[in-house]
């Protein structure tokens, strides 16, 4: 099989997307892939059509290639990014993503067979401040709660750098609150968004420790992994990471530090299926979890739940879509995602397990 056509599109999102950035890949006997890339498309960017338009680029590369040969094609293109292509990558995992549906599909397995073979038939889940639409709203997490979802993360902080232990304090009355209402034992995560530099993250973290999170996410920039390391001797909660990490070589450094509990690879920006597989591999051998990062559609989702049925050292995998005004994305897969008691059931079609909804494309088609 070689691939004949790849073809981006763009469909609208949700939670706060303008777009999402999916790809349409055809082999000449024709079988079809679908992917998406982590597209980075909240607000007023233009990131969804950059990606779009880098995945054209690729698109030239890889027609007429050996459909076979998917990891040499990611590895390939990432060793060879275009200077200054923030969003290169979203466009090659987007690809990846489609030719392993291709693969799977050609094989008449599903791609969790093709990487190694399940490790579990159900995916434990973590819900998110995706419950929550436009602000904080405790009845939600109190019924994501009673859904059977084990944990639930947010973001309760509003200020950057170091906003002093005061309006620190206010925010994490927030979080006392929900403590209180969902019980000792419910997991709790947190999530920082990478606002705070050290002294900020030390102050928070001191106020986070009495309400036991299971980790603290991105209390820091990524790209301070010295700071990590120093927060880590400076508290007893977890420490997480990594969704916008672009490549393993950021993940290199932070295992060098030691101060990591969980990476969370984003399947749709840092290389695709195998490079996920394979940052995984490299955090088992540090005993470091991966919880898979997933805030974007049900396609790069689904990529991202085949990974997470075949890593050994799988803590969770992200669930954002769980806010009743955001239920259609579901539906643009076809079998919708099963869910029962907070863990996702582990689809089991060939290939990603899925056919594009495309009504509903056409519908939400913006470019």
């Amino acid at each position: 099989m070689k691939v004949a056509a790849v073809e981006p599109f763009l469909i609208e999102g949700t939670r706060g997307y303008t777009a999402w950035t999916l790809v349409r890949v055809r082999t000449d006997n024709g079988l079809e892939g679908i992917g998406e890339g982590f597209s980075f498309g909240w607000g007023d960017s233009d990131a969804p059509a950059t990606i779009g338009r880098h995945i054209e680029q690729l698109g030239e590369r890889v027609v007429g290639t050996d459909l076979r040969r998917i990891e040499f094609f990611a590895e390939e293109a990432l060793a060879n990014a275009p200077e200054g292509a923030q969003h290169w990558s979203s466009a090659v995992s987007a690809i990846e993503i489609a030719l392993w549906d291709i693969a799977g599909k050609a094989a008449g397995l599903p791609v969790h067979a093709l990487i190694g073979g399940a490790d579990r038939d159900c995916i434990p889940l973590y819900a998110d401040h995706g419950a929550f639409r436009d602000e904080f709203d405790l009845d939600r997490i109190l019924a994501v709660k009673d859904a059977g979802f084990e944990m639930f993360k947010w973001d309760p902080f509003r200020e950057g750098g170091d906003p002093g232990a005061e309006a620190i304090a206010e925010c994490v009355e927030e979080v006392a609150a929900v403590r209180d209402a969902v019980g000792p034992d419910y997991k709790l995560a947190i999530d920082a968004h990478g606002r705070f530099n050290l002294e900020g993250a030390k102050l928070a973290a001191e106020a986070l420790e009495p309400f036991d999170p299971i980790f603290f996410e991105d209390p820091m920039p990524l790209d301070d992994p010295a700071g990590f390391q120093e927060l880590s001797r400076c508290t007893s909660l977890p420490l997480a990471t990594g969704e916008l990490a672009e490549s393993r070589d950021v993940l290199r450094e932070f295992l060098a530090t030691g101060a990591l509990s969980v990476w969370q690879p984003e399947v749709g920006n840092n290389g695709g299926i195998v490079e996920t597989m394979k940052v995984a591999a490299m955090c088992e051998t540090f005993d470091v979890q991966v919880a898979p990062h997933t805030w974007c559609g049900p396609v790069v989702t689904r990529a991202a739940t085949h990974v997470s049925a075949a890593v050994s050292n799988l803590l969770y995998q992200e669930w954002a879509s769980v806010a009743p005004e955001d239920a259609w994305e579901r539906d643009l897969i076809d079998p919708p995602p099963e869910i029962k008691d907070g863990r996702l059931v582990l689809p089991d079609g060939p290939g990603l397990g899925f056919t594009l909804n495309e009504d509903l494309v056409e519908q939400r088609r913006i470019g």
